[in-house]
């Protein structure tokens, strides 16, 4: 996919990998019109950017957002689903909406919008790229819910590219953690899991990713081969896993839970 002057739509911009990932879609001629819940802390001025408020985990706002993008930018050649959260915790007490507002946000909005797109263009070429995890394919402790969610993306995005035409790219991307506040927002003294990985980083190999049309865009190369390697030897991604059981035990002891 060619990005100059492509009409992309981007959600998840006001940080992290959405925030490097916006300019270099900005760098390489696209028009984007993109979203955020806080959108003020964007602070970028060109031309070819349109900024809106919205919070993707309600139908009504993916709504007025792809009204805002398609009066901003004429149409949408791409729509980049980048948006989402994760909880590092232990589950207790019965909660509807605390497992309701995650899904909402990291697998729902993503269905409602691919399939927006769909009837957007109908037998017409365009791109969707979402934003799962390497948790997606490795559930780690204390992501119960997060790591549910992203598999429930790529479960999705396995099944519903054969309802797509083979011009219709249907793209997962599968990031290792990466060096943002998204774990400080998971919780309390949240351990990072190793490997990580710098935004800008995540960002160029995305972009590229997309760029070849790529169904599944794995920005970290050692990932990549652990995941290749662990089907063989599955025993490596139990020890990983393990490690980082011993890391998810002392943070319970350690918030009291």
């Amino acid at each position: 996919m060619d990005l100059k002057d492509k009409r992309v739509v981007l959600t998840g911009a006001s940080s992290g990998i959405g925030f490097e990932m916006l300019k270099l879609l900005l760098e390489n001629g696209c028009k984007v019109a993109a979203c955020a819940r806080h959108i003020e802390t964007i602070d970028l001025e060109n031309e070819n950017l349109f900024l809106k408020k919205c919070d993707v985990s309600k139908k009504e706002e993916i709504d007025e957002f792809f009204d805002f993008a398609i009066e901003k930018l004429g149409g949408i050649d791409l729509y980049i689903s980048n948006a989402g959260f994760a909880y590092y915790e232990k589950l207790g007490e019965p909660d509807w909406e605390h497992a309701t507002a995650i899904t909402d946000t990291n697998f729902l909005s993503t269905v409602y919008a691919a399939e927006k797109m769909k009837k957007i263009h109908g037998d017409e070429p365009y791109n969707f790229a979402v934003t799962a995890s390497a948790m997606g394919l490795l559930s780690l402790p204390g992501y119960a819910l997060y790591s549910g969610t992203k598999a429930a993306v790529r479960g999705f995005a396995d099944a519903y590219r054969y309802e797509l035409n083979p011009d219709q790219h249907f793209q997962v991307i599968y990031p290792v953690a990466t060096k943002t506040k998204f774990f400080n927002r998971a919780g309390n003294n949240t351990p990072v899991p190793w490997p990580t990985q710098e935004p800008e980083t995540v960002a160029k190999r995305v972009i590229k990713g997309i760029q070849k049309n790529k169904k599944h865009i794995f920005p970290s190369m050692m990932f990549r081969m652990t995941d290749i390697a662990s089907r063989v030897f599955p025993f490596l991604f139990k020890i990983y896993v393990d490690i980082n059981n011993k890391e998810f035990q002392k943070w319970i002891k350690s918030e009291g839970k």
